[in-house]
C-alpha cells in the first residue's frame, strides 16, 4: 500500500520536462543525507513544503532522491536544493528561517520516523551531456589529491563515454566546500533506468576511456564509498 501511495505522489507532483534546450546547471548545491522508513509520508511531507505559497513562490530548483547500495544502513534518502549564486543561498536560509511551513515540515519528517545523517554543500565543476528527465545514476565519492590532473583526465573520459552503448545521459564533477569526512569530489552518472546503471557498472572499468583515465589520473584520486540513486520528486528543473 505505502508504494501504492508514493506512486500516486509522484505522478501528481513530479516536474521532468523544461523549456530550455542547454541543461542550465546551478553553481551550489546544498544536500541532505537522512533515514526515512515511511518514504510515502517523507514524500508527502517534502511535497507539501515546496507546495507551501511562501515557499513555492520562490520557484526553487529542488528534489527528493531514494538512496540504495551504499553501504551505511541508516542513509535511504537525499534532499537537495540547488542555488544558482550564493545571494540565491543566503537568501533561502532567510525564508526558510521564517516560513511556517518549513517549522511543519520538520514536525511532519519526525513523525514519519526521519533521522539526519549528514549534509554537504558541492558545486558542479564539470559537466558534460545532459541529465534532465534521466532520473537513474550512480555516485562516486572521492579523495582527489592532484585537481590539475585529475580534472582534465575526467572531462576527456567523460566526454568520450558516450561513444558507448551504455555510456548514460550526463557526468557531472563536483566539488564538496563543507561537510564532513575526507571528501572532497563527487562524480556522478545519470541514466533513464536502473538497469541502465546496472549496464553501466557492468561495464565502464573495461573501456579504453576509462583506462586512459587511470593512467592520466590513477594515483591522483582514493575512493571512499558509492551509492544509486532515483529521484522521485522534482520541482523547477533547469
Amino acid at each position: 500500500m505505502k508504494y501504492l501511495l508514493l506512486t500516486t505522489l509522484l505522478t501528481s507532483t513530479l516536474i521532468i520536462a523544461d523549456d530550455h534546450t542547454e541543461p542550465n546547471y546551478s553553481k551550489f548545491q546544498a544536500n541532505y543525507f537522512f533515514s526515512c522508513p515511511n518514504e510515502p509520508a517523507c514524500g508527502a511531507a517534502f511535497d507539501e513544503l515546496m507546495n507551501s505559497p511562501e515557499i513555492k513562490a520562490q520557484k526553487y530548483e529542488a528534489g527528493l532522491s531514494r538512496i540504495s547500495m551504499q553501504g551505511y544502513p541508516n542513509i535511504t534518502h537525499s534532499i537537495n536544493f540547488y542555488y544558482k549564486s550564493a545571494e540565491r543561498f543566503q537568501k533561502a536560509g532567510e525564508v526558510f528561517s521564517s516560513s511556517p511551513a518549513f517549522g511543519k515540515f520538520g514536525q511532519d519528517m519526525a513523525a514519519a520516523g526521519a533521522e539526519p545523517y549528514y549534509n554537504n554543500l558541492t558545486s558542479y565543476l564539470i559537466a558534460e551531456g545532459d541529465g534532465r528527465g534521466a532520473n537513474f545514476g550512480v555516485t562516486f565519492v572521492d579523495q582527489v589529491s592532484n585537481p590539475a590532473s585529475y580534472f582534465p583526465a575526467f572531462k576527456k573520459m567523460a566526454a568520450e563515454m558516450f561513444e558507448e552503448s551504455f555510456g548514460g545521459e550526463a557526468y557531472l564533477l563536483r566539488q564538496q566546500h563543507l561537510g564532513g569526512g575526507n571528501v572532497t569530489h563527487s562524480v556522478s552518472v545519470y541514466f533513464n533506468s536502473s538497469s541502465e546503471v546496472l549496464e553501466f557498472l557492468s561495464n565502464y572499468q573495461s573501456t579504453p576511456q576509462f583506462n586512459e583515465f587511470l593512467n592520466e589520473a590513477g594515483d591522483t584520486f582514493k575512493s571512499v564509498r558509492s551509492y544509486m540513486e532515483q529521484v522521485l520528486l522534482q520541482y523547477n528543473p533547469d
